[in-house]
């Protein structure tokens, strides 16, 4: 956080929502300890003369147990996985069924197997005191010996784990874990333990008064708080509406500048998930898309447009903000990216701007109402369908109707399909990498007719009142390069290169060498509407598509990221400017010509010292960049 005082009101909202929580807890742990009769317990386990042979009994049948609950678990989590193709109904309700067994199972033989376990352990204590030695089975020797195996258990069970895991970020644990140690330590070692108590509770009390006057006179910093402290985060979307609060803002503030003489076409806009550009036609591509090939040849092809990332999450938000990946700021909720409420979604300034703005998405988890992605701000009418042909036909049929009411508004329509994402339809991916590939090529081919049903619905207009419609993808898919089978694990061209086609009246035609990202795409689209385009990351290529300018293959700069969350380890970047390429991969650096060598097979960066010290300081910049996106 930024000062010491967003830190203050950020621990007051952790306070404020923790304390009671931790009060209920206490109470049913002290609860269940004077149940349990804990110095009763410890006669019944504890022999002084012979040691504790009923403790260790107990000790390991609990680990024991644990271990064959946790198995049984997995086992049939991963069981009904594999059988039910994953649905989250399906295992809910029958997973626990396994649990509730397994936990019956070990309860029914806790006893018998601790009295078993008991007798053993007396028996080879026994034998080591007939040899003269003192007994094996003192309570501190027990305990320290169970809380060693199953320590040496938990490691093992990660080791194995953790691999077929991929990174799991925990970073939100690491607070509370240090606050419940600090706690235990003081109350271990604390000499007056009533004076802290009391220190603590002024500094609470204070830090809560500073929380609920922030929520109430500085909502900026409430926000802040959201995005940047995990935790109060967390406390912070369960106690207040966010989106209440950023509702309140007039779509006056978002409005964008008239240039003047400037119309205000239409705008279409078709992202497709997961298609990477030398698959399609327009790139050399072997799939079956004629209507995007038609486009193609009546529109701007943009030879060497790059994604801001390899993931929906992560490049979504960049192209509908135009900021730069590793600045755009929110939390992870289940495969999405709950946006910073502070940041403004392009369809925001396009209404602002008395533009009607439409959304055809799939899908909830990232459109969704309960998802409260963010994504959807700034779209009047909105519909969510999973299936790509339904979701088209739904965005026809409102298109048909809307050209026939008289006196409209200039349109702004988004559709985002998923099919190529699911290329594999559910089932299990092929190793042979040519079947792949066609099956991949196949859900192509289904998009494009997605694409032919929405922009055939303005087939009756003329010419000159068509819309400029927009097709690019959010990012790529490896399909075994580079040793990948699919995206969000590099940044080679295979996943973040990208086909990007604009066509419409006043669109130059041909293919364009210039480098573009799709951080570009926001500032872009408003200036096609006829706007001076916001301060961003990104730079507007409307002059570029109108003929303003010539392409400049020393102009164009992307970047791309891998941004740190739970389920990407991050930490790798990329720099497109021109014909080159630059990799930074966790310190290795890697150099490619991409006119050259679009597959990235020879990396030049050992033979190329001059170049790839130019273009590290280039993408230095781009990662080093703090400015916060809020400031202008």
């Amino acid at each position: 956080m930024g000062t010491p005082y967003e830190v203050g009101a950020g621990v007051g909202f952790i306070v404020m929502f923790t304390l009671p929580a931790l009060f209920l807890v206490s109470l049913a742990v002290r609860a269940i300890w004077l149940a349990w009769r804990p110095a009763e317990l410890r006669a019944q386990l504890v022999d002084p003369e012979l040691g504790a042979p009923m403790l260790a009994g107990w000790l390991l049948t609990l680990w024991l147990g644990a271990i064959v609950l946790g198995a049984a678990a997995f086992g049939a989590t991963h069981l009904l996985a594999s059988i039910t193709e994953f649905r989250p109904m399906v295992i809910g309700f029958v997973q626990p069924v396994f649990s509730v067994a397994a936990a019956l199972f070990v309860i029914a033989c806790s006893r018998p197997a601790a009295l078993g376990v008991a007798r053993i352990a007396s028996a080879i204590d026994r034998s080591w005191r007939a040899r003269g030695h003192t007994t094996l089975l003192r309570p501190t020797v027990v305990i320290a010996t169970v809380g060693v195996l199953a320590a040496g258990t938990l490691w093992l069970v990660w080791s194995w784990v953790n691999p077929q895991l991929g990174h799991l970020d925990i970073s939100a644990a690491r607070g509370p874990v240090i606050g419940v140690l600090a706690a235990l330590a003081t109350h271990r070692f604390a000499r007056d333990r009533r004076w802290i108590a009391r220190t603590l509770t002024v500094v609470a009390a204070a830090a809560i008064v500073l929380a609920l006057v922030t929520w109430r006179t500085r909502p900026t910093v409430t926000l802040a708080i959201w995005g940047e402290m995990p935790v109060a985060g967390l406390l912070i979307d369960g106690a207040f509406d966010l989106d209440a609060i950023r509702d309140d803002v007039s779509l006056d503030v978002f409005r964008p500048t008239s240039q003047p003489g400037a119309s205000h076409p239409d705008l279409v806009l078709i992202t497709i998930d997961t298609v990477r550009a030398d698959h399609t036609p327009p790139y050399g591509g072997r799939a079956d898309m004629p209507f995007l090939a038609k486009l193609a040849d009546r529109g701007a092809v943009f030879q060497w447009a790059f994604s801001p990332s390899n993931v929906t999450r992560r490049s979504i938000p960049s192209m509908m903000t135009g900021i730069q990946p590793n600045r755009v700021r929110g939390r992870v909720v289940g495969w999405a990216l709950r946006i910073d409420p502070r940041h403004v979604m392009v369809a925001e300034r396009l209404r602002a701007a008395g533009y009607e703005t439409a959304g055809f998405m799939c899908c909830d988890g990232f459109w969704g109402e309960k998802a409260r992605t963010g994504l959807s701000r700034g779209l009047e009418h909105l519909e969510i369908e999973r299936s790509g042909t339904k979701l088209a036909g739904l965005a026809r049929a409102w298109i048909e109707k809307r050209e026939k009411q008289p006196d409209r508004r200039p349109l702004f329509l988004w559709m985002h399909v998923l099919e190529p994402h699911n290329w594999s339809n559910g089932g299990s991916e092929p190793a042979d990498l040519e079947t792949r590939r066609r099956m991949y090529d196949r859900s192509l081919t289904a998009s494009d007719k997605m694409l032919a049903e929405v922009v055939s619905a303005f087939a009756k207009r003329p010419p000159e009142s068509a819309p400029i419609v927009i097709m690019t993808a959010d990012h790529g898919e490896a399909l075994g390069d580079h040793g990948e089978p699919n995206h969000s694990t590099d940044l080679y061209n295979s996943q973040i290169r990208v086909p990007f086609v604009v066509v419409g009246p006043g669109i130059r035609t041909g293919h364009l060498v210039e480098t573009v990202s799709l951080t570009d795409l926001s500032p872009t689209l408003v200036e096609l509407a006829g706007f001076a385009p916001p301060v961003s990351d990104g730079r507007s290529l409307a002059p570029l598509l109108t003929s303003k300018r010539d392409a400049d293959d020393r102009l164009g700069v992307a970047f791309s990221a891998m941004i740190k969350d739970r389920s990407n380890p991050g930490g790798v970047t990329s720099l497109v400017v021109g014909a080159w390429k630059l990799i930074a991969n966790r310190g290795k650096l890697e150099l490619y010509n991409i006119k050259e060598d679009p597959g990235e097979n020879r990396d030049l960066a050992s033979k190329l010292p001059a170049k790839l010290a130019e273009l590290r300081e280039m993408l230095d910049a781009r990662e080093n960049l703090t400015r916060s996106p809020f400031a202008d």
